[in-house]
């Protein structure tokens, strides 16, 4: 059976202060998102032998073997953090994907490390296609480890067309509005998220601004991703772009109230965050 969302992504593994890793990368917190949204969700991912993190037990995880985990490490210095890349994993295609989840109604696309490219987007003419292209926006030098340095994502016009959502952070584009406004003039919707300050949603071409839902910040982490996954997933049910997008901001301002992806909310929390600020 097709998964009701398929995410294709690197599945990381976070190098801690401390000492030690964590599991991260989008695939992890969107498809948790997914799950605890009530969809049936899938990751395609590359992984060395014996890594799989804990996910939800109704997702699905297809590994494609490799040598190396794509592994990270974030330094904080004295003039902001400093992002390391240690490892990367094995690069990812269309023909990775199983047979049975060519169909998956939803499919994200979550690049970490350019572990594939936006061709891939094609793959898939039957599905709602989201993008979260921050893998895109990245560069570094090898050999590995190299810290990681913010490049400008240009992507061919002809390609973006097969995307039906893209969202980014403005801090994906370094805080280049006209970066970010320039994906609207070849994909139909665009979300720029601003943490705490909401987000711009371009439809086609036009911004609508999105508030977001006040939250007691604890630990941002995945927010980006929680965002999109929910996105896609209500746009997918309601095909109402600014409905999805209020819907997407509630999921995460509940995200971020908890450690890592412990605080990612049920449907139902959701939707009783959204009932409340409607009474206030």
């Amino acid at each position: 059976m097709a998964p009701a969302y398929l995410v294709i992504g690197d599945l990381t593994s976070d190098l801690l202060p401390e000492g030690g890793s964590a599991p991260g990368g989008t695939a992890l917190y969107a498809a948790i998102t997914a799950s605890r949204l009530g969809a049936r969700a899938a990751v395609l991912s590359a992984g060395t032998s014996g890594f799989l993190p804990a996910l939800p037990t109704d997702v699905q995880v297809s590994l494609v073997p490799s040598k190396f985990q794509s592994t990270f490490e974030n330094r904080y210095t004295s003039h902001g953090r400093v992002q390391i890349l240690h490892a990367l994993g094995a690069r990812l295609c269309a023909d990775d994907v199983p047979q049975a989840w060519r169909s998956a109604p939803v499919v994200h696309l979550g690049p970490l490390t350019g572990e594939f490219g936006l061709d891939l987007a094609a793959a898939f003419p039957d599905a709602l296609v989201g993008v979260t292209p921050q893998g895109w926006m990245r560069s570094w030098d090898l050999p590995l480890p190299s810290p990681i340095r913010r490049v400008a994502w240009r992507p061919d016009p002809a390609q973006l067309r097969h995307v039906d959502v893209l969202v980014l952070s403005i801090e994906d584009v370094g805080g280049d509005e006209a970066l970010a406004a320039s994906y609207a003039q070849h994909c139909r919707l665009v979300a720029v998220t601003r943490g705490a300050r909401g987000s711009t949603l371009y439809i086609g071409g036009e911004p609508h601004e999105i508030g977001g839902f006040p939250a007691e910040e604890r630990d941002p982490t995945g927010s980006g991703d929680v965002f999109a996954a929910s996105l896609m997933l209500r746009l997918h049910e309601t095909g109402a772009p600014l409905t999805a997008a209020a819907f997407a901001s509630a999921v995460a301002a509940c995200a971020v109230e908890g450690p890592g992806a412990a605080a990612v909310p049920s449907r139902a929390e959701v939707m009783a965050r959204m009932a409340a600020r409607t009474t206030l």
